[in-house]
């Protein structure tokens, strides 16, 4: 593969140069015709300077002779005009001079260009000050004319020797631009002839007689033609493919035979165990869930029980109170038993949501309120800050608290000392935010990325339980189109954070009238 490769880099190489070379000439060349153009402009711009010194000075000195009395009361503006005039040519000539200085020239040309600059402008101040002179005196100087004239003439051949010098430049651009894709032309058809008899031919029979082999051909041989590589490619090729044909027909009777009866067995055992995954998965997630679900309200209606007993002065607004709370959560209870029932018959974890109008901060004090007496009772505090009186959400109150009993839930049972919870809600852009912070042990950070899945608890939490709140908690969230995150420090604390989408205003109307 050497000599190809070689070949190979060879041509690369004289085609870029081909092409390299004259695109380098070009370059130079579109260079030099714009300044040579740039040039032709500045001359033409003095140019018209000293025209239009010329036409002033001769309207002067005929506004002498057809109004004396006004061009003796009008002289100094007349000698301002010509003072200015002479300032504009005087800066189209100094931009003439920069111009030269910065164009690519040789250093004896450029010197010279910049000479002629120069003495064109010494030529323009003599004009201006015959000029004044004349205006000032009482006879007509009449040196400007020539010098006018003069100027006029060599801007005049300096602007024709720009545009013609442009021109044969460019129309060189041209010729070698047109030689250069003569050149590529016929080097890119002696290149094509060449790679169609020693590259593409030889490789056009190296892919028929892949495909062949590919689509289970193996009596297909390969033409040995081309370099001496290819050739070597097409021997090795034939004998490769001979030798892979009598091993392809051997392993072929055997993996027949092995297949069937691999595939009898693998069917039969794959039904199997997946019959016995489902059934002890779904076994073992009901029973998770369940026991899981049914602690907190548990826990809490028996707090309320226990807190009311011992209080032997309590009064009946009281006992009324702490029976509805029992009540409540009593009712909560079945509708969690149900939703077992739900999550036993089915392969995902997502429960059961009715999507309505809820109010985000009433859902809120309300779960809230069913710990106070139980954290309270412990030594602890639970606080809900102050934020708007209502927060509209799309999602489901009953689900809401549930998921906001669970995260609670988890302050409690995992702070060592006396619960400190604090709570909050606000509005960010269209979610309403619902913050539940704890100031318990905290998390390790290797434990976080795995709360939310099933099964999974924290390697440092003790306490009952499957690992299952966070799981269901974000299920429920999920399902009401929100999110749920979490962060944590190892004793400094959890921060929960639930974000729900507001109700959208038409969807507040349609709610409203139905």
């Amino acid at each position: 593969m050497n000599a190809l490769r070689l070949k190979l880099w060879v041509s690369l190489v004289f085609m870029l140069f081909i092409v390299a070379v004259p695109g380098v000439i070009a370059n130079h060349a579109v260079k030099v015709v714009r300044a040579q153009q740039a040039r032709s402009e500045a001359s033409s711009q003095s140019l018209s300077a000293f025209q239009r010194l010329a036409v002033l000075g001769y309207t002067l000195q005929q506004e002498r002779y057809t109004d004396p009395s006004a061009f003796v009361q009008d002289r100094e503006l007349y000698i301002d005009g010509v003072r200015s005039h002479v300032t504009n040519a005087e800066r189209y000539i100094n931009a003439e001079i920069k111009m030269i200085s910065e164009t690519p020239l040789k250093r004896k040309q450029r010197a010279s260009e910049i000479e002629e600059e120069v003495k064109q402008r010494e030529t323009l101040k003599k004009i201006g000050a015959s000029l004044e002179r004349s205006l000032k005196g009482d006879k007509p100087d009449t040196v400007w004319e020539d010098l006018v004239f003069e100027a006029i003439k060599i801007e005049e051949r300096e602007a024709k020797e720009y545009h013609r010098s442009s021109i044969e430049t460019f129309q060189g651009v041209i010729d070698t631009m047109t030689l250069t894709v003569t050149v590529v032309t016929i080097c890119g058809l002696l290149a094509v002839f060449w790679g169609q008899r020693q590259l593409i031919r030889p490789l056009g029979n190296l892919l028929q007689g892949t495909r062949a082999m590919a689509e289970g051909d193996y009596t297909q041989r390969v033409p040995i033609v081309g370099t001496t590589e290819f050739r070597a490619i097409a021997e090795s090729f034939n004998i490769m493919a001979s030798r892979v044909g009598e091993s392809a027909d051997t392993l072929r009777r055997s993996n027949e035979e092995l297949e069937r009866a691999v595939a009898r067995r693998t069917s039969e055992l794959t039904a199997t165990n997946r019959s016995l995954e489902r059934s002890n998965r779904l076994r073992q997630q009901f029973l998770a869930d369940a026991s899981h679900e049914l602690r907190t309200p548990l826990s809490i209606m028996r707090s309320e029980a226990e807190i009311t007993l011992r209080d032997a002065s309590a009064q009946s607004v009281d006992l009324r109170g702490a029976l509805d709370r029992v009540v409540r959560l009593s009712e909560l209870m079945a509708e969690m038993i149900e939703d077992m029932l739900n999550l036993a018959r089915a392969e995902e974890p997502m429960l059961h949501t009715t999507i309505e109008p809820v109010d985000a901060v009433a859902a809120v004090t309300d779960s809230i309120a069913d710990f106070h007496r139980v954290i309270e009772a412990d030594g602890g505090k639970i606080v809900l800050h102050e934020g708007p009186s209502s927060i509209i959400v799309e999602g489901d109150e009953a689900r809401l608290k549930q998921v906001i009993r669970i995260v609670v839930d988890n302050a409690v049972c995992y702070s060592t000392h006396a619960p400190n919870v604090e709570a909050s809600i606000s509005v960010e852009e269209d979610h309403a935010v619902i913050t539940i912070t704890d100031h318990g042990d905290g998390i390790p950070t290797e434990d976080l990325p795995y709360l939310f899945q099933r099964f999974r608890r924290g390697s440092k939490r003790s306490g009952s339980g499957q690992g299952l709140g966070l799981s269901i908690a974000r299920s429920i969230t999920e399902a009401m189109g929100g999110t749920i995150s979490l962060t944590s420090r190892v004793n400094v604390g959890t921060v929960v954070t639930i974000r729900l989408p507001l109700m959208s205003p038409a969807s507040a109307i349609d709610g409203a009238s139905t």
